[in-house]
């Protein structure tokens, strides 16, 4: 019975730590502020802003100057002697008869164009189903974006205008057609013609779970190993990918004694 116990409680805890959401909160306002949390518990954050720490000056030291003024003199040495034609035989480039032939490099097989383009399609029908099913397990909420649009001049801030709506309009459609996106909680864009620059503010929850990535995982071998098996092209061509390169095979000397 103890056992028992013990090992519901167990299973109970697994299924409470994969249905635990993963919580990402973005917060733009002049500075980014990136935060993900899992189970309550903050996992890394991003601050916005950062005290860039003073350098100390460092006070030139008499022998620091010292070496210095022996590095110039060397250099102006060695200068002069090059200038007058002095140079060290160790300088001379090699003599070309000198250098070894380079030996040539074992050739790798290279798969076709066409086991490349079963390669693609494998690829993009093992990805294509189970991404489409994580993405819309992902929720975007509490969205709120606040713009006030400006520019040089009236008419560049009304131009400024109405491509800040057209961008909003497209992202949120862009993000409602691939994600899971809930009302937003305020949105807003509007105008200051004595304005030169355009100032906004956004913020977003982004929540998932870990079961959707792990189930995002299991998915996406199980049609990989489905599809590897029934494509002949792929499959020949991730073995030439794979196999080591052939070495090139040596001449036998047909002259005879």
């Amino acid at each position: 019975m103890v056992g028992w116990i013990i090992a519901g409680s167990i299973l109970l805890l697994f299924l409470i730590l994969l249905l635990s959401r993963v919580t990402i909160i973005v917060d733009y306002d002049g500075d980014i502020y990136l935060k993900v949390s899992y189970f309550g518990i903050t996992v890394f954050k991003i601050p916005s802003k950062k005290k860039p720490k003073k350098k100390a000056k460092k006070k030139k030291k008499k022998s620091d100057i010292a070496d210095k003024a022996a590095e110039t003199a060397i250099k102006e040495d060695e200068s002069a002697d090059k200038k007058n034609g002095n140079t060290d035989e160790s300088d001379k480039p090699d003599d070309p008869d000198k250098k070894k032939k380079k030996e040539k490099k074992p050739k790798k097989p290279l798969p076709t164009f066409d086991e490349l383009m079963d390669l693609l399609r494998l690829a993009l029908n093992s990805v294509g189903k189970p991404l489409k099913k994580i993405l819309k397990r992902v929720t975007f909420s509490h969205l709120s974006f606040d713009a006030v649009c400006g520019g040089a001049d009236a008419a560049r801030a009304a131009i400024n205008y109405g491509a800040m709506n057209f961008a909003l309009s497209s992202v949120l459609n862009l993000i409602d057609t691939f994600f899971t996106l809930k009302a937003p909680d305020d949105l807003h864009i509007g105008v200051d013609f004595y304005q030169e620059k355009t100032v906004m503010k956004i913020y977003c929850e982004i929540r998932t779970t870990v079961g959707a990535a792990i189930a995002f995982a299991f998915s996406l071998l199980g049609r990989a190993v489905m599809n590897y098996l029934r494509s002949r092209g792929a499959r020949s061509a991730i073995k030439k990918l794979i196999a080591k390169p052939k070495e090139p095979k040596k001449a036998e000397s047909a002259a005879e004694n």
